[in-house]
């Protein structure tokens, strides 16, 4: 089984060799990442294998964002007042193709669940809101967990009850 680390996105990091299959978050990972973070758009966390922490096995996003009460499910939504609700967003989530049907998915959004959950003594959000990009990646959210919001199947919600 192969060990990770995870920490906070470096320029040591060599994206290049990057791909998960979705030419978007290749480019991002490669292009945007560095600014966006540089910018305070995104917090991103890379993980590497533990005996080459040069080399992307994944990444995840974090940043924060909200949305209308009224796009939440009912079951969220009739606990909470009418204005936009503060949400955790796991902007993208992407693993190599070589690490991919090994777990890392996984231990990336279980990372991001600790990380949203260690900083809610600070920051109070209602759950972690994903865009999958697909149904694949909407039926791993599902998995553990995260809901459709009413009529977007690809929004979905992790409420905090659900991680904390």
């Amino acid at each position: 089984m192969i060990s990770y680390v995870i920490r906070a996105h470096d320029v040591k990091i060599d994206t290049k060799k990057f791909n998960c299959g979705h030419l978007a978050l290749n480019d991002y990972i490669r292009r945007y990442a560095a600014q966006d973070v540089k910018r305070d758009l995104t917090r991103v966390f890379v993980a590497t294998p533990e005996d080459d922490i040069n080399h992307l096995a994944g990444f995840f996003t974090l940043s924060a964002g909200s949305v209308k009460c009224s796009d939440l499910p009912e079951s969220v939504a009739r606990k909470l007042p009418r204005y936009p609700i503060p949400v955790a967003l796991i902007g993208r989530l992407a693993v190599d193709q070589v690490f991919q049907g090994k777990g890392l998915g996984s231990i990336l959004l279980a990372e991001a669940c600790l990380k949203v959950k260690q900083a809610s003594a600070s920051l109070a959000v209602v759950g972690i809101v994903v865009d999958a990009k697909d149904d694949s990646a909407a039926a791993f959210y599902r998995h553990f967990g995260f809901i459709a919001l009413p009529g977007k199947s690809d929004r979905l919600l992790l409420p905090n009850a659900a991680y904390f």
